[in-house]
């Protein structure tokens, strides 16, 4: 199951690794990464693919814990095609995100 994590942090050059950090200290690799600064803050969004909900859970609580984090939440994604082939949540594909 795919699992969407959306993350509002600080902006300082330590968000980001310290963010990738607690994905790497458990040996998971984001399927899709990205991070948008808007405003005053940095709004980071990464997908993991075929993790575990119990997993999700304390991954999210990790990055709730990192210094620079405002909050922190994850969703479950389920899955949908889009006409190119590649994998997209149904939300983002029925709102036209990809």
């Amino acid at each position: 199951m795919s699992h969407w994590f959306r993350i509002v942090a600080f902006p300082d050059p330590q968000t980001l690794p310290r963010v990738i950090g607690i994905f790497a200290q458990r040996s998971l690799i984001p399927a899709a990464m990205s991070s948008h600064l808007r405003g005053e803050m940095l709004h980071i969004e990464a997908r993991l693919d075929d993790l575990d909900p119990p997993i999700a859970a304390i991954v999210v609580a990790k990055l709730r814990e990192v210094v620079l984090v405002a909050d922190a939440e994850v969703d479950a994604a389920t899955a949908a095609t889009d006409p190119a082939g590649s994998t997209v949540s149904a939300a983002r594909a029925a709102a036209g995100l990809r």
